[in-house]
């Protein structure tokens, strides 16, 4: 039989994959049945202007997967017809970190163990993260990518089947449309989290945001309008810096920070002027980890339930739920503000 072909040279998915897939295609529609010849290397070359190793690089996975085979002198034939849909994953996070720990095992437990899933980070790198994502289009069933981002990264979705894309924490303002994604609604969420702790807020003389700046911290744009915004609905002296200088830290006043290393830093400041958070000076700490529960007696956070991320992302590979869902998030008061 004749193989219907027409590769697309301007894609981003190589080409081999291009002709795989129509083979695969075929089968599962039963336009090529068991036995049936297939073209042989040369012809297709011929047929379709391809390199040699295109079509031996498809036939080759093609064998593995049982689909196909060859006699001597006899050419390619079709040998199975069984076309196995495994689940295979392509997980992009920004960096690894504990609280991405926490999401990837929720996400492996709740998609269970016949998927496969493979990680790789962008670092922050806009080119990186392009790269990662066109060298693995058609590799996968199913792909779940972290856009940490304030930059438009939208084109480099487009060629990813909107069925089979999940976007997780962020999801861009743009023209562009996810239709599967779980995220922070960082703006609100912020506003709805700092609210549970108005009353204690209110003491303070004054309240800091540290950007913690730096390539290997993200800190959403909307995160930021969302906290100026509560503090001007409450009247409240604010500043927002992107680093925090800790020589002039101010008693009786109420410090957020978005990174561990702030954090630790700003925890050995305290302890040698003296200070107990909660009492002479405020700490809240963004996103949860199980260290800080028990860190310094207990850290007060503001953070989106990463296990129920994971979960959700899990449930949408597996076409459970779909749709735009945002995660919950709240302020957990450990005595830290």
């Amino acid at each position: 039989m004749k193989v219907l072909f027409k590769p697309d040279k301007n894609s981003i998915k190589p080409v081999y994959q291009q002709l795989k897939d129509v083979i695969l295609e075929a089968v599962k529609a039963r336009k090529l049945v068991v036995g049936e010849s297939v073209p042989s290397i040369n012809q297709l070359c011929y047929d379709y202007k391809l390199a040699p190793g295109t079509v031996i690089r498809a036939y080759d996975e093609l064998k593995q997967l049982g689909i196909i085979s060859s006699r001597q002198g006899k050419g390619y034939f079709i040998a199975g017809n069984e076309v196995e849909e495994k689940t295979k994953v392509f997980l992009l996070f920004d960096r690894m970190n504990s609280y991405k720990e926490i999401l990837y095992d929720a996400f492996l437990s709740e998609l269970g163990g016949e998927a496969e899933v493979n990680v790789f980070f962008h670092h922050y790198e806009v080119a990186r993260f392009a790269q990662l994502i066109k060298d693995n289009l058609g590799k996968y069933s199913h792909y779940v990518i972290m856009p940490h981002f304030n930059t438009d990264v939208s084109k480099t979705f487009t060629k990813i089947p909107p069925k089979k894309l999940v976007l997780i924490d962020n999801l861009p303002r743009l023209p562009w449309k996810a239709q599967n994604a779980v995220f922070q609604d960082f703006e609100n969420d912020i506003v709805n989290g700092l609210s549970q702790g108005i009353d204690k807020i209110r003491k303070y003389k004054k309240v800091w945001l540290s950007l913690s700046k730096s390539r290997f911290q993200f800190v959403p744009d909307s995160c930021i309008q969302g906290f100026r915004q509560f503090c001007q609905s409450n009247q409240l002296v604010f500043e927002v810096v992107e680093n925090l200088q800790f020589s002039s830290l101010g008693k009786n006043e109420l410090y957020i920070v978005f990174s561990d290393s702030e954090l630790i830093q700003f925890l050995k400041t305290t302890r040698v002027n003296g200070w107990k958070p909660g009492s002479d000076i405020g700490l809240i700490s963004y996103d949860n980890t199980p260290v800080k529960e028990i860190l310094a007696g207990g850290i007060s956070v503001l953070s989106t339930d990463f296990i129920q991320m994971g979960k959700t992302a899990a449930s949408m590979v597996k076409g459970v739920i779909s749709g735009l869902v945002p995660n919950p998030f709240s302020l957990t008061d450990r005595g830290s503000f």
